[in-house]
């Protein structure tokens, strides 16, 4: 696999206008407004501050493309107009399309069960609350962990060389999971190069937020809405994930070219 790439994109890779420790400092700026918002959830449950610090994580960002001498977001794949919300619509309408079909899946062998439906409107009111909440945290990752990142190294891998180091970046990034055991860690990985195909070819990152973003909506419907439990089948539901995940790859790598091509993104 080559490592080295030359072609070129919207996104001028800023390292050769600016020092490898400006790139480590802006990473760690954005990394500690993410996970001072992981903490405040994780040990101290408060709604208000972690959703107030994940949208920290975009003004932070600016001003990171700011003093390193980019005009704004655009630097990091987050330039937005009509084909770009096209984007974020096909692949938020994907990810609720394939995270949905493998939820059904794992009902229907018994990995997992329902053991709580609430009525039509409480999942109705639930589910919107979900994906309004879900929505900053999944920008706040990929922003973290795939644009800051490509907007640095674009140029300097290939599509699949950034591709594996996002990857395992974002594998890093999940710090609380990382002794959760191999499938966790597999899932993880499998996750993230699902999520960064679209990226390296529509040189965009909004296809991403919406795959991201369906995903956490499913996730907290299952768990939170429905109240999905651990089923009677000895089938490890990581691996049905990681299965679908993969599968989800292949569909993003076919439909992000097509988009880029059609589109006419560079």
């Amino acid at each position: 696999m080559p490592l080295v790439q030359t072609t070129s994109s919207p996104i001028t890779s800023i390292t050769s206008r600016r020092s490898w420790g400006a790139v480590l400092a802006g990473y760690l700026a954005l990394a500690l407004t993410y996970h001072a918002a992981e903490y405040a959830m994780r040990f101290h449950q408060h709604i208000p501050l972690f959703l107030g610090l994940m949208l920290a994580v975009v003004p932070v960002a600016y001003v990171v493309a700011r003093l390193q001498g980019f005009p704004g977001l655009k630097a990091w794949g987050m330039q937005f107009n009509k084909k770009y919300a096209l984007l974020l619509l096909v692949g938020l309408s994907l990810g609720l399309l394939v995270n949905g079909l493998a939820l059904a899946v794992r009902l229907w062998m018994g990995i997992e069960v329902v053991s709580l439906v609430p009525d039509t409107a409480t999942v109705l009111t639930q589910t919107l609350l979900f994906a309004v909440g879900t929505f900053l945290p999944s920008l706040a990752e990929d922003i973290l962990t795939r644009g800051y990142l490509f907007g640095h190294l674009q140029g300097k891998l290939s599509k699949w060389g950034f591709v594996l180091v996002s990857s395992a970046v974002y594998v890093l990034n999940h710090i609380h999971s990382l002794d959760d055991g191999f499938a966790a860690l597999a899932y993880l990985f499998a996750l993230s190069i699902m999520l960064t195909i679209p990226l390296v070819y529509t040189k965009n990152l909004w296809y991403t937020v919406g795959a991201h973003w369906a995903g956490n909506i499913v996730y907290r419907l299952g768990q939170d809405v429905l109240k999905v439990e651990e089923g009677p089948s000895t089938f490890p539901g990581l691996w049905e994930l990681i299965i679908f995940v993969l599968l989800f790859a292949a569909v993003n790598y076919w439909v992000s070219r097509r988009m880029a091509k059609n589109l006419r993104l560079r």
